[in-house]
């Protein structure tokens, strides 16, 4: 479904991306790991064209993306759920959930994808005439994914959504992830929880000085000694 093939990108001279290469399939949750800095965030702003690339290809569904303005590339069917949730504080959930289906086709379903957001995330219907910013951390997290699913995208990209998060509500985000899933959904997502984040994941790719240093299944990760020393603290 993605194809990322010799991405490169600079901000000013500082280069972030250095020949960056991996794909998601179809149907898959796919993991970038990484330590803080190594271009994981990029990564995904490149895909969904908030910055630009200066080498390399983006292909999605075999189509190269990387020169597209981003509303051109979400109505193609990927929606990103950005660090930091990027929340309208002073609206309602539900208006921050409406916000969400910007694509033609998105506004066509909105009414049904509104109650199945309801569904996966049942505190956000009872709290949806409530102003956004007034919501916990986690609750406001759960907006944000409901958010990027009320586009009713093809290809989920999420990046650090356990950020900040309490245990209980951590492992309640990987499990709608892994519901979203089962539903049809591909995700990207990029986490600082190694452990979380392969749980969910069918394959990984480990992000070192802007490439990938490691890549594998999820459970080969998993049990990667260079991996587990330096992210697992084993």
């Amino acid at each position: 479904m993605l194809q990322v093939e010799n991405l490169a990108v600079s901000y000013g001279r500082a280069k972030v991306l250095l020949d960056l290469n991996f794909e998601v399939k179809q149907g898959e949750v796919v993991a970038l790991l990484g330590s803080n800095g190594a271009g994981k965030t990029t990564t995904l702003k490149a895909i969904s064209g908030l910055v630009k690339a200066r080498g390399g290809k983006v292909l999605f569904k075999g189509r190269p993306i990387h020169d597209l303005p981003t509303h051109e590339i979400a109505q193609l069917g990927i929606a990103h759920g950005p660090e930091g949730r990027r929340l309208f504080g002073g609206m309602t959930v539900e208006d921050n959930l409406i916000m969400g289906a910007a694509t033609a086709g998105a506004r066509k379903k909105q009414a049904d994808n509104l109650m199945h957001m309801y569904e996966l995330f049942p505190i956000l219907k009872e709290r949806y005439r409530q102003h956004a910013g007034l919501l916990s951390g986690g609750q406001q997290q759960m907006v944000a994914i409901a958010r990027a699913l009320m586009a009713d995208p093809e290809l989920l990209i999420l990046d650090e959504p356990s950020l900040g998060l309490a245990p209980k509500i951590v492992t309640e985000v990987f499990e709608v992830i892994d519901r979203v899933k089962s539903e049809g959904v591909t995700v990207l997502l990029v986490e600082q929880n190694v452990a979380q984040a392969l749980g969910v994941a069918d394959r990984g790719y480990v992000i070192e000085q802007g490439t990938v240093g490691l890549a594998g299944n999820s459970q080969d990760l998993l049990e990667n000694k260079e991996l587990q020393k330096a992210y697992l603290g084993i």
